[in-house]
């Protein structure tokens, strides 16, 4: 389920840098594989729970193995919106660079990939290492809200509508580094039994 998330987030990213709708339409699309898997994985889940009666350690691992499992279908549906901007970009030329999202993206694709490395290691300490990072999402959103917020301050129309769509997609971005902390936090559970704020 994360490498397909992963999968979607890269493609999302490329359809916006390329202005491809076609490659857009199949994160859109696709998205409807990760949701099967949430359903999936969520019913696996209830199955353990019922018929192992697990406890302690094993019970933790599980409560936030569903936990992850929805911060991980949030994540599919960021990049679903960030193909949906793409969409409604294509065919525009752009008001400027926008080298900072595809950084941004490749920064958050890794650090779902460790996120989830953490998980599967119960790795408490990979788990603050990557919930640290996410100040790098946080700041990308403000320098482009500042960016933006320039351009529509012309009242240039097309502007507007732009710089409003490539606010949204570093919002999405910003959302996605929240959900993989969730996730953080969630491993830091499942091997603590502690509930801490990353």
């Amino acid at each position: 389920m994360g490498v397909y998330v992963e999968e979607a987030l890269k493609k999302a990213i490329d359809a916006l840098n390329q202005q491809n709708i076609q490659l857009a339409d199949e994160v859109i699309k696709e998205d409807d594989r990760i949701n099967s898997l949430e359903i999936e994985l969520f019913d696996k889940v209830a199955i353990i729970l019922a018929t192992e009666q697990p406890v302690a350690s094993d019970l933790r691992h599980l409560t936030g193995a569903i936990r992850i499992i929805t911060d991980l279908e949030r994540a599919g549906d960021y990049a679903v919106h960030i193909a949906e901007g793409a969409k409604r970009l294509a065919g525009e030329t752009y008001l400027t660079s926008l080298q900072q999202i595809p950084a941004a993206a490749d920064d958050a694709r890794q650090m779902l990939r460790d996120a989830l490395t953490a998980f599967v290691n119960s790795d408490e300490e990979l788990a603050r290492e990557v919930a640290a990072h996410d100040d790098v999402l946080d700041k990308l959103h403000k320098q482009l809200l500042k960016k933006m917020l320039k351009y529509m301050r012309k009242d240039i129309e097309a502007d507007i509508d732009q710089a409003t769509n490539i606010i949204s997609i570093a919002r999405f971005l910003e959302r996605l580094g929240d959900h993989i902390t969730n996730i953080c936090e969630w491993v830091v559970y499942c091997k603590t039994g502690r509930h801490v704020e990353l």
